[in-house]
């Protein structure tokens, strides 16, 4: 039996634009709002479609990229140590905007384990260039607000202010290079 579904395929790219295949999911990645928000299309629903035995109806010609898009993975851990930080959400909030899109399952009172991810939320933003998004990114973190726990959220602002991350100049040691170097 054939089965068809969608998924993703991941590639690094070095500083001469040579793509490298990393891997295929048979499932969509964590990232896939800024897709979703930047081509317009519900990437869910279409993976849904073609689970359920329908054929996909777009077409590569099909897809137009709109604007510019972020994401940040907010996280219970310690920004310092990078160790999780189980405990008990005492208060959560989260900033509103047309640009702002939350991909969230926590509230206030919310209990983080120490035993699964701590990947808390997603915060993904739109713009219509990268500086733009960059700029709404850097409005976003500063309205959030995570108390009872330690968060990565620090870090992220400490990230965006960086003009190597406005100037899109990361990478996989990007950490050690901007961040770690300073503390």
């Amino acid at each position: 039996m054939i089965t068809k579904n969608a998924g993703t395929i991941e590639f690094l790219v070095d500083e001469d634009q040579n793509f490298y295949f990393l891997e295929m999911n048979t499932r969509l990645q964590v990232e896939h709002p800024v897709t979703e928000l930047i081509t317009g299309v519900d990437l869910v629903e279409q993976q849904l479609k073609v689970a359920n035995g329908e054929e996909l109806t777009l077409k590569q010609e099909d897809l137009t990229i709109q604007g510019h898009s972020l994401e940040a993975r907010i996280y219970a851990e310690d920004p310092k140590t990078f160790f999780p930080s189980p405990g008990k959400i005492t208060k959560l909030t989260l900033p509103e905007a047309s640009y702002i899109r939350h991909d969230i399952a926590v509230d206030d009172g919310y209990q983080v384990t120490p035993y699964y991810d701590p990947m808390i939320a997603k915060l993904i933003v739109s713009g219509n260039t990268r500086e733009e998004a960059v700029e709404n990114l850097k409005k976003a973190l500063s309205g959030y607000e995570v108390d009872g726990i330690k968060t990565n959220i620090p870090l992220l602002r400490d990230i965006v202010e960086l003009q190597a991350f406005k100037d899109g100049q990361t990478r996989t040691s990007f950490i050690q290079e901007h961040i770690l170097i300073n503390q």
